[in-house]
C-alpha cells in the first residue's frame, strides 16, 4: 500500500496540481485502497480496472499493453483520463459517488503548511509578501515540492 506523500508525489509528477492533486490522491484512495495492484471490475469489463486510480481497460484501450501496475504509469494514465475529460474526475465511479470525500481532509492535511514555521496568517515571516497569498499558497506548494521529492528518491531507491 502506497502512503498518502506517496500518491501526492506520483500525481504531482503526473500533472496534477492544486485542489485537483488533493481530488486526484483521495479518488485514487478510494478506488484502490493505495494498493498498486488492485483489479477491479473484472466481472462487469473484460480486462477490468487496473492500478491505483482503476483506469478501466474497455473505456480506456488506448492503456492496454501498459504496466498500470506500475505507480508512475497509473498516475500518468489517470492524468490522461482526466485531461481528456476536460480536467475533470467524472471518469471515476467514486467521484460520482462521492466516496472520495472521505479522503480529501486526510489529503489536505499532508500537504498543509507546517504550523511551527507558518504564521497565523497562513504565510512564513521568513518569505516575501506575496508567499502563501491565493492559490492555496507558495509556501504549501514550496512544502508539497520538498515532500514530493523525497518521497520519489525513496520509491526508485527502495
Amino acid at each position: 500500500m502506497l502512503t498518502i506523500p506517496q500518491l501526492l508525489a506520483l500525481a504531482a509528477a503526473a500533472g496534477f496540481s492544486g485542489d485537483d492533486l488533493v481530488t486526484a490522491v483521495a479518488v485514487a484512495l478510494a478506488e484502490s485502497g493505495g494498493n498498486p495492484n488492485a483489479r477491479g471490475d473484472t466481472a462487469i469489463t473484460p480486462g477490468g480496472s487496473v492500478g491505483l486510480w482503476q483506469i478501466n481497460l474497455k473505456t480506456h484501450p488506448e492503456f492496454n499493453g501498459q504496466n498500470l501496475f506500475d505507480p508512475a504509469t497509473n498516475a500518468a494514465a489517470a492524468y490522461s483520463v482526466y485531461q481528456g475529460a476536460g480536467g475533470s474526475f467524472q471518469p471515476w465511479s467514486t467521484f460520482k459517488s462521492g466516496a472520495f470525500q472521505n479522503y480529501t481532509a486526510a489529503v489536505a492535511a499532508q500537504i498543509a503548511p507546517s504550523t511551527d514555521i507558518v504564521a497565523s496568517n497562513g504565510t512564513d515571516p521568513n518569505m516575501p509578501p506575496d508567499a502563501g497569498s491565493s492559490s492555496g499558497g507558495t509556501l504549501a506548494m514550496v512544502a508539497l515540492g520538498a515532500v514530493a521529492l523525497w518521497v520519489v528518491s525513496q520509491y526508485f531507491s527502495g
